[in-house]
């Protein structure tokens, strides 16, 4: 018998922090095109406003509504996009766990592994946290996301 922390080896683990790196460039570059499109959405409302009184109401409404469909489905493009980064770099870090797990299995002869965060108590020998953590990072040491 076996004891693993799995959160505990992905969270040590060089691709896992190379993921969180690359999510938080990922989220930035997200963020300032969703400002940029935004910007350029807000100059089209303002421009609308000021010109209301010389629109009809219903041809404002309709128009206003228009643009607000727009940063909608902006937000929404943008939230899919990181939604699918974050998806694809976690694939990755799962893929190297799996492997990495499967190879400590099989050196260490574990007859089933256990849930270490969840067990009462333990001797120490049988945690096969670290080892998990150092053949994920003999597998994967950085994470690429689209």
């Amino acid at each position: 018998m076996c004891l693993l922390s799995r959160v505990s080896a992905v969270n040590a683990s060089r691709a896992s922090q190379s993921l969180n790196a690359e999510l938080k460039k990922k989220k930035d570059l997200l963020s300032t095109e969703l400002a940029k499109h935004r910007a350029a959405l807000d100059e089209q409302r303002h421009a609308l406003d000021v010109r209301q009184d010389r629109i009809a109401p219903i041809e404002y409404q309709r128009r206003k509504a228009v643009l607000d469909r727009q940063v909608q489905q902006l937000e929404k493009e943008l939230n899919t996009r990181f939604i699918a980064a974050q998806a694809h770099g976690q694939q990755q870090v799962d893929n190297a766990l799996n492997q990495a797990l499967s190879r400590v299995i099989t050196r260490n002869a574990c007859s089933f592994v256990m849930e270490r965060d969840t067990t009462y108590g333990w001797n120490n020998a049988m945690d096969i946290t670290s080892a998990v953590t150092q053949e994920m990072n003999a597998i994967l040491t950085t994470v690429a996301i689209p």
